[in-house]
């Protein structure tokens, strides 16, 4: 190593991931005024609220924090005992990248190829998942009891038509996506027939209606060794209201026995497809910021976001069909703005990162929301943050709204003696009932059927009839809370204040008692 400050940055990556390390590189201004390529890449990285030149006399420094494996860039100072002290630090996180051919490098990050996906990975992570995760991921705790899924129809990805299951039981691959406004091939009672045949979804009349999305699925199902796919444009006959009954009501089960699940979470519809297979689909523009030190070493910067619902332009993860969707895969298969990723219920795996069995660990920890949410105690803290999520989110029509959550219901009524009301926790109905909005975008969803808003499922009263932010009141007298949230004051509910009935109409004379007895 010819740099002093590049060495330092090496070494700190040594650090074990529970480790924390932090070392002084130098003033800034001595750091920047250098040859090597660190000077160009350590400006470029260190994301301050002012740029970095603007303080050529302090001390600029790196940290690398706890349970992390990138590291961050820092203005500070030295205490008299020789403490360092951050005053400033970047937003960037970044991986050392290691070599291909240093088994013990201390690296983590990976530089993928920026147009085209490498199938390979993809096939590493879901034999590591099988293999290594088994039980965790194929039969999660939440999962535990839940009927299996009863598909009407697969997509056979081998003879490009459309069949019926050969079995209860059978892998199959689902893809959660977008519809859109353009073309998108349905599967109605006239069409079945002909779907059915070998080949059909080749044939001419047929291939040209194939949104660009689906047809990728198809491919990359195939080249991954599985046979049968779930999309529902195919695999539910959309003109018959049966059908339509049937695989809605079980819309959780089907995403959630799925092997795994493809997320097709970027562009705005089912047209723009996976980008990145190579002699499949165009080629992808990942963009990655890599940041240059001496002898060939380099950083990769980590996204500012990991989740791949927080910030993203793009519509995918603004609808509210595809927030149960995402919600109940077990395995995700992401193709999002950024890098690839693959996130199971053990791991979440980026094509910029070794997989880091420590890290994997600490990220299972932190990310329970869906299986506390289905716990076998009902808790209503984890109903309303799953119910203020949701309601968030877009939907074409209003009147939709029960049947895009129906999923989350379903699977809630395990937990939640008594079921849920319209959304509202039977239970906890008193507490729920409570519900209000802290903001001004809040409106009132109008279905087809405005006269009847119960028969919409969209009552004033729930907050299932209205849109946008909704809060539900602190209970939390009861709560074990976790240490970042934990507050001193508890606050709660100390006991119901009267009895509630539901009827099926206002002038019903029957009328039947809602069971809350939290």
């Amino acid at each position: 190593m010819t740099c002093d400050v590049c060495e330092t940055i090496i070494d700190i990556y040594s650090a074990g991931f529970e480790e924390w390390d932090e070392e002084i590189l130098g003033e800034v201004s001595t750091v920047l005024n250098s040859n090597c390529p660190h000077a160009e890449s350590l400006s470029r990285a260190a994301n301050f609220d002012r740029p970095i030149t603007d303080f050529p006399n302090e001390l600029l420094a790196i940290k690398k924090e706890g349970k992390q494996t990138g590291v961050r860039l820092g203005l500070a100072h030295l205490t008299p005992e020789d403490d360092i002290i951050f005053d400033n630090v970047s937003t960037t996180y970044m991986d050392l990248v290691a070599p291909r051919d240093i088994l013990d490098h201390p690296g983590q990050g990976i530089l993928p190829g920026p147009k085209w996906i490498d199938l390979d990975i993809i096939r590493g992570w879901f034999s590591v998942c099988k293999n290594s995760h088994q039980s965790q991921c194929s039969e999660p705790p939440w999962l535990k009891g839940v009927e299996p899924a009863d598909p009407e129809w697969f997509i056979d990805v081998i003879d490009d038509c459309i069949v019926s299951p050969p079995g209860r039981g059978v892998d199959y691959v689902a893809l959660s996506y977008t519809w859109g406004l353009g073309r998108n091939l349905k599967n109605t009672k006239a069409t079945l027939g002909e779907l059915r045949q070998p080949g059909a979804l080749r044939v001419p009349n047929f291939a040209s209606q194939l949104p660009e999305t689906i047809r990728n699925t198809i491919d990359i199902v195939r080249l991954l060794g599985e046979r049968y796919l779930w999309v529902d444009a195919l695999c539910i006959i959309q003109d018959d209201p049966a059908s339509l009954g049937r695989n809605l009501n079980q819309m959780q089960l089907i995403y959630a026995n799925s092997t795994f699940c493809i997320m097709a979470a970027t562009g705005c519809g089912a047209e723009f497809g996976l980008r990145g297979l190579k002699g499949l689909s165009p080629e992808r523009d990942l963009e990655m910021r890599i940041y240059d030190l001496a002898d060939g070493n380099r950083l990769i910067a980590k996204p500012l976001s990991q989740d791949p619902t927080a910030g993203t332009k793009y519509s995918y993860h603004q609808r509210g069909w595809t927030f149960q969707e995402w919600l109940f895969s077990r395995r995700r298969l992401v193709f999002n703005h950024g890098p690839l990723m693959w996130q199971c219920q053990c791991a979440r795996w980026q094509e910029t990162a070794k997989i880091n069995p420590e890290a994997d660990a600490q990220w299972s920890r932190m990310h329970r929301t869906k299986e506390s949410a289905l716990d076998p105690s009902p808790s209503i803290w984890d109903f309303m943050s799953m119910a203020s999520m949701f309601n968030t989110k877009a939907l074409t029509m209003q009147e939709d709204a029960p049947k895009a959550f129906a999923g989350i219901q379903a699977m809630l009524h395990r937990v939640h003696p008594g079921g849920l009301l319209y959304g509202l926790s039977e239970f906890f109905f008193d507490i729920s009932l409570a519900w209000a909005s802290l903001y001004s975008n809040i409106q009132r969803r109008r279905g087809s059927n405005a006269a009847n808003a119960l028969q919409d499922g969209l009552p004033s009263w729930s907050w299932l009839g209205w849109e946008g932010d909704v809060n539900f009141p602190k209970d939390a007298e009861f709560q074990v809370m976790q240490p970042w949230n934990y507050h001193e004051q508890k606050i709660g509910f100390r006991e119901p204040v009267t009895e509630w009935f539901t009827m099926a109409t206002p002038d019903s004379t029957r009328r039947r008692r809602v069971r809350s007895e939290w």
